[in-house]
């Protein structure tokens, strides 16, 4: 979910706006041409917010947004009620990163990392980072996992939840890939990723054998029972991206991607078509590109047929101290949503 701003996270110039979609067998990466297939869902006048994470509850029929500069989750109804769910610093919250709600239980899950904001002042030999167990319900804390940082970017980033109540964690910088067993409700160590790998957006497959990885500019395919890790190939031409947020979607990853072209930005959404053996991406769709919205956009969410997600972050918009851009020059926070079938 977080992503290095020298890769994804320089703002978007505005673009005329168009209404496709492009499906590839041969995929140019060295172009940045428009592609828009997103409508707005929600505008929010908090220009300061700096969202991260973004999930969906079918039960409630309303989305958890979380603030990086805020330290606090919203819930956003349908029709685009925003209240706050979880106030600022709430049980000793920081900023939130990625979010899922385990639906069965109405746990909503949030990880938060205490190095994305100025006004954190403890040293950096004492700050944390971990994830949040809330009521999905009322906002309640139930209970919070914590490690020590080993440096400013091991932060734990995205999470997805098994059947069982079992959950993942990915861990950023450091590769590691976190488990809090349902049987244990212990946080450790699950799998590292291969060296210089750092890890991002992750989700499991719906037969529950498969965890899929964003790691650098690749998918990571895990074998959950085995361990087994493959790197899925994609078709020749094709290039996936330095990849944030992940969702299985109908035997297909939705993946919100990006890189740099000639110093500007080149951020997608993409629809990643899988093999029958869910061993290799066969079709890489782009369903958006350089919309005129994005402020390095991050996460998403899928809602029925649809995929929200989070276009405007601002996150290339704080210097490499945390600071965010003067009030004036941001826009407003947009949630934009795509059409998946």
């Amino acid at each position: 979910m977080i992503r290095r701003a020298i890769l994804l996270t320089c703002p978007i110039a505005v673009l005329a706006v168009g209404a496709c979609r492009q499906e590839h067998g041969s995929n140019n990466h060295e172009t940045a041409a428009e592609v828009h297939g997103s409508q707005i869902a929600f505008q929010l006048p908090e220009r300061d917010l700096v969202p991260e994470g973004i999930c969906y509850d079918p039960i409630s029929e309303s989305f958890f947004l979380g603030s990086i500069e805020k330290h606090k989750i919203l819930r956003i109804s349908m029709d685009g009620t925003v209240e706050t769910f979880v106030p600022p610093r709430t049980e000793g919250l920081w900023s939130v990163i990625g979010m899922r709600v385990d639906v069965e239980r109405r746990v909503l899950w949030a990880n938060s990392d205490q190095g994305n904001s100025v006004d954190d002042s403890a040293p950096d030999a004492a700050k944390e980072t971990g994830i949040f167990k809330f009521n999905a319900d009322n906002g309640s804390l139930i209970r919070k996992y914590t490690l020590p940082k080993r440096d400013e970017d091991d932060l734990f980033n995205d999470v997805a939840i098994a059947e069982d109540g079992t959950v993942y964690i990915t861990s950023f910088s450091h590769g590691m890939i976190y488990r809090i067993d349902s049987r244990t409700d212990e946080l450790e160590e699950f799998l590292s990723m291969p060296e210089d790998v750092w890890n991002n957006g992750i989700d499991i497959s719906p037969d529950g054998r498969f965890l899929f990885v964003v790691g650098n500019e690749h998918i990571f395919r895990v074998n959950i029972e085995s361990g087994e890790m493959i790197q899925l190939p994609v078709p020749d031409g094709d290039f996936v991206g330095y990849g944030d947020g992940l969702y299985f979607h109908e035997h297909s990853l939705i993946a919100i991607a990006g890189w740099r072209v000639e110093e500007q930005p080149v951020n997608r959404v993409l629809r990643l078509h899988l093999s029958d053996e869910m061993n290799e991406i066969t079709t890489v769709e782009v369903l958006d590109q350089n919309h005129p919205l994005y402020s390095a956009p991050t996460t998403g969410a899928i809602a029925g047929d649809w995929f929200y997600y989070i276009a405007t972050s601002h996150l290339g918009k704080m210097d490499e101290d945390g600071n965010l851009a003067p009030w004036e020059e941001l826009s407003d926070t947009y949630i934009l949503k795509l059409q998946l079938d």
